[in-house]
């Protein structure tokens, strides 16, 4: 996977809680999509399923802010945010 400004960070999927993040959201990249839920890459390459309810639609190469297995919020794409959009 593509590490690049949006999935920058010590969080990943594999820990039990983070200290530095505590509640915070662990992005990462939707793979694919499977119903109300999503294969999901964390920028250590970490995959598991995310229920994306809460913030659909969703589309493969979406990043997504996620707590507990739930996603919680959308990142702005590097691209749109440099543009002003």
């Amino acid at each position: 996977m593509q590490n690049d400004l949006t999935l920058v960070g010590n969080c990943a999927l594999d820990h039990d809680g983070c200290v530095v993040c505590s509640d915070a959201g662990i992005p990462v990249r939707v793979v694919s999509i499977r119903g109300d839920d999503a294969v999901c890459e964390d920028s250590a390459g970490h995959r598991t399923e995310i229920a994306v309810e809460l913030v659909a639609p969703v589309k493969a190469g979406e990043i997504l802010l996620t707590h507990g297995g739930v996603a919680i919020g959308k990142a702005l794409d590097a691209e749109k945010l440099a543009a002003g959009s």
